[in-house]
């Protein structure tokens, strides 16, 4: 699209050089920036009322005057509240999606601290949404797609899974993402000093703790 803006100006006649095409790019850019700063200051309003009620209690006009925007503004970027947080999910799903299928430990690289120092970092670009999320007036629906990701990763990966492994698993799987969750949200309720390598390398001696003992037993 930024190309295509400077082509016109130059087809067209009009007096068009490299500054005109750097002068497009940073209109462009700018734009994008004030998109995801409003976006930002949207998403912050909405956790911050989320700690307060539940969703079918917040209206607009609280969002829109949280993040000291008009009305008009929001519905420049969404329909509802409801689409609102639709979207919102689906960017952090996709986000949390690419790192689960990135980072995921395989045959040849089987520790976990890349893929847990990813996903803290995640969690701490999006503090305020994932205090929210895992609030009483949060989506437990959602917390649990998430982990069906990572299960039905793990499964995949398994090598021909037996009936009687395949029900331990899950009695484990649940044990562990409670306990993740249950870390996470510790961590995101209290000042978060610890940074996301070292709250990475914390949950994978809990994991491998747990492995371990299950695998003795």
């Amino acid at each position: 699209m930024q190309y295509t803006i400077a082509k016109k100006m130059y087809f067209n006649g009009q007096k068009c050089c490299m500054l005109s095409i750097l002068e497009v790019l940073t209109m462009v850019n700018s734009d994008d920036r004030r998109v995801r700063k409003t976006r930002r200051l949207m998403t912050d309003a909405l956790a911050k009322l989320l700690a307060e009620k539940p969703l079918s209690n917040i209206t607009v006009r609280e969002i829109a005057d949280m993040a000291d925007i008009n009305r008009g503004t929001f519905y420049l970027h969404y329909k509802d509240v409801f689409d609102m947080v639709d979207k919102i999910q689906a960017d952090l799903f996709e986000k949390f999606n690419a790192i689960i299928t990135n980072y995921m430990p395989t045959a040849n690289s089987k520790r976990l601290f890349p893929l847990l120092e990813k996903l803290f970092e995640l969690l701490a670009e999006n503090a305020n949404l994932a205090r929210a999320l895992v609030s009483k007036h949060g989506d437990a629906a959602f917390i649990n797609k998430l982990k069906n990701v990572v299960r039905e990763k793990c499964l995949a990966d398994m090598p021909n899974p037996q009936p009687d492994k395949a029900a331990e698993f899950d009695y484990f799987f649940s044990y562990v993402s409670s306990g993740c969750t249950g870390l996470c949200h510790a961590w995101l309720e209290g000042d978060m000093a610890e940074s996301p390598a070292e709250m990475a390398a914390l949950a994978e001696r809990f994991i491998k703790g747990s492995f371990d003992a299950a695998i003795r037993h």
